[in-house]
Parts: structure tokens; C-alpha cells; sequence
């Protein structure tokens, strides 16, 4: 799995009628003060083959397959994830392909292709073993440090280098592809030396430069109007003091866009600000944990509009001053509804996830939370 622009055109889509009703604004013992609207559209799945063509004829895809390269690929489905720090990876929930808007619009041909190489090396991994997977993947997956070290991981990397070789990249260009943002020194080694690379200055084979393969890059996006569905966010006091007397303009302008993911968030789109839905989590998700994420998300876009930081996608995330300010917003209002530090603490994995242990420990005590809960 690799996890690490024009504004898209997307359609408005208009909420549902009738059917469930707005959720009621009690969550357990705490009351917040705003409705959801949980009818959602549902978001669909799109096929591989329409946006990876010709794949069934490579070499090193046949290779993993063999005489199931056809049917695999044609039942394989995509999940778009609008994240400038999502590449390509393993939907672990149903097996299919996440692949990153941003990545697939401007990363180079040659990157997506042996994206495509690698996570197909999964499917065939996970298809032959689903328990043996998914216990890998969530190790990695809550200690990003292993990463390098994953036996899921390792063989997937050696098989897409091996065909990076067969394309003439040489080992400059491979290691610098293989890279995919912090390892511990000793695992980057092991890993480098797993990877079995040609000595450097060697003759690379003959450099490919016309791919068997036609990828299609622009994603599907559907935009949604906020206020259809997270109700009553205009008569909120932290957030009228947020935005004054623009409160009800600003969030009318404020489009969402509801996505198939199994994470459970949701996060301002860097391109254009408008904000990602993981759609399960919105129609059965604790109403105090999406309105402290929809409030988070308020005041990270605040925050940035007035000079607090772009989320530029290579910036430290922890040392990001809107980010910081956003989520120091986003406690306060927790506190406030009565929430403990434990329940605090579970609406920061994100910063959690995209953190180094040592970094998110510091953001913690800057927030004044308690990191022996994390």
C-alpha cells in the first residue's frame, strides 16, 4: 500500500426526501447542539478497467494471476480517496483498490503503473490468505514504523522492483520511488538490501517509455451542500463567534462530497476546501463525534483563510499552525459538551496517524491532553 490542482468541477447533488429523519441532537449523555441528516447518497464504486486499461496484458500482472488475470481484474472495483496524501493501497474492508484523486491526476504515468503492479501483488496476497493479510495490514496501519518491515510489504516491493528494472529505471530512480517518508534508519536498510537492487552505476536494461496500459485520470466528484445535511451548525455559538455575521453565507457555501471509505472521518479537501464525508461513518456514527469532526473541519478552513497555514501535502503536519489551531478549537468544544479525555482523544487519529509517535505525544501536551490515554 503507498499512502503520502485544478478545482473539480464536481455536480451538486440535492439530499434525498423523505425517509429517515433528522437524528435527534442527544448522543448518550451529551447534547449537542445540531441535527444530521443521515440520508446521504450513496457513493459508488467504480471498475478498475475503466480507469486502468490494458493492465491484463502486462507481463508482471499475468505473472501473479495466470489464467485468472482477466476475470480478477474485471471484478475489481476502485474507491477514490480525494486525499493529496493517498496513493494507491488495499481497501482491507472488501478487497478492492483505493487509489488517491490527487495521485492519479498528476502523478507521473510511470509511477501509476508500478502502483498498479504493486497493489495488484496484494490482491493476489490477500485473495490467498485474507486473515494472514489484514493482520499485517493493521499492524502497519497503527505503527506506520513497521511498514518497511511488513512481510505483506517486503515481496510486494520486490516484485514491483524487479519490473521497475525491467523498464530501465536505474537504482537511483528506484530507491527514490521507493520511498514513501520516514523509517527508522535500520528497517530503510533491511528493507533497501531486501529489495536486492542492481549496484549502483550499473547498466540498466533498455528504459520503456511507450506503457501498454491507457489510464483515465479524472476521478468522479459529487458536491453536496452542507447545510442539507449537518443541520443547525449556523446557530452554534462557537461557531457564529467563529465566522460573525458571515456565519450563514460561509456555510452555504460549503459543499461536501460523501465518499465509500471504512475510516471514519472527516477532512477538508486541500484543492478546494470542501469537505470529505466518509459516508458510512456519517449514517451510523456517534452524532458528538461527527459534530466535533464537522466543527474541527470549520476551524481548520478559518484558520487557514486567515494566514494560518495551507495544508500543503509535504509540510510536517504537527508543526502546521492551522492545524494546531483548529484541533486546540476542536477540544475546547469538547470540553465544553462534557466529553472526558479518553472520548477527546479518539477524535485525533488522524493527527495520531499522520504523526510520528514523538511529534503527536508533543501536539498532545501543546493541547493539554493527557498522552497516557492515547
Amino acid at each position: 500500500m503507498r499512502t503520502g490542482t485544478e478545482k473539480p468541477q464536481g455536480r451538486l447533488i440535492r439530499p434525498r426526501r423523505p425517509g429517515r429523519p433528522a437524528v435527534k441532537q442527544t448522543s448518550g449523555e451529551y447534547t449537542v447542539p445540531v441535527k444530521l441528516n443521515r440520508n446521504s447518497p450513496t457513493p459508488s464504486l467504480e471498475r478498475f478497467t475503466e480507469y486502468f486499461q490494458g493492465f491484463e496484458r502486462v507481463g508482471a500482472v499475468r505473472s501473479v494471476f495466470g489464467d485468472r488475470t482477466d476475470q480478477v481484474l474485471s471484478n475489481l472495483r476502485i474507491g477514490f480517496m480525494p486525499n493529496r496524501r493517498m496513493y494507491m493501497g488495499i481497501r482491507d474492508v472488501d478487497g478492492n483498490v483505493a487509489v488517491g484523486t490527487h495521485h492519479l491526476k498528476n502523478s507521473p504515468l510511470r509511477t501509476l503503473y508500478l502502483d498498479v503492479v504493486h497493489e495488484l501483488f496484494h490482491i493476489n496476497q490477500r485473495m490467498t490468505d485474507e486473515k494472514f493479510f489484514h493482520r499485517e495490514f493493521m499492524k502497519f496501519m497503527q505503527d506506520r514504523s513497521l511498514y518497511y518491515a511488513s512481510p505483506i510489504e517486503i515481496p510486494a516491493y520486490e516484485h514491483t522492483v524487479r519490473e521497475a528494472e525491467r523498464i530501465g529505471m536505474t537504482p537511483e530512480e528506484i530507491t527514490e520511488y521507493l520511498k514513501m517518508g520516514e523509517a527508522p534508519p535500520k528497517v530503510w536498510r533491511s528493507f533497501l538490501k531486501e529489495m536486492n537492487l542492481k549496484k549502483r552505476g550499473s547498466k540498466p536494461a533498455t528504459r520503456v517509455t511507450k506503457f501498454p496500459v491507457k489510464i483515465k485520470r479524472d476521478a468522479p466528484t459529487r458536491l453536496c451542500s452542507f447545510s442539507d445535511y449537518f443541520l443547525g451548525f449556523e446557530k452554534v455559538q462557537a461557531v457564529r463567534e467563529l465566522f460573525g455575521d458571515s456565519t450563514e453565507e460561509v456555510l452555504g457555501d460549503v459543499k461536501v462530497e460523501f465518499i465509500d471509505s471504512p475510516f471514519p472521518t472527516i477532512y477538508p479537501n486541500e484543492d478546494d476546501g470542501h469537505l470529505i464525508v466518509a459516508n458510512d461513518y456519517f449514517r451510523k456514527g456517534p452524532v458528538t463525534s461527527l459534530y466535533l469532526d464537522a466543527f474541527l473541519c470549520l476551524n481548520l478552513m478559518k484558520a487557514i483563510s486567515e494566514g494560518g497555514g495551507a495544508p500543503d501535502p509535504e509540510a510536517d503536519f504537527a508543526e502546521n499552525p492551522a492545524v494546531f489551531k483548529a484541533y486546540a478549537a476542536m477540544v475546547k468544544e469538547g470540553r465544553k459538551l462534557g466529553l472526558d479525555n479518553a472520548k477527546i482523544l479518539d477524535r485525533l487519529q488522524l493527527a495520531r496517524f499522520m504523526m510520528t509517535p514523538p511529534a503527536y505525544k508533543k501536539f498532545l501536551k501543546a493541547l493539554r491532553l493527557d498522552a497516557r490515554h492515547a
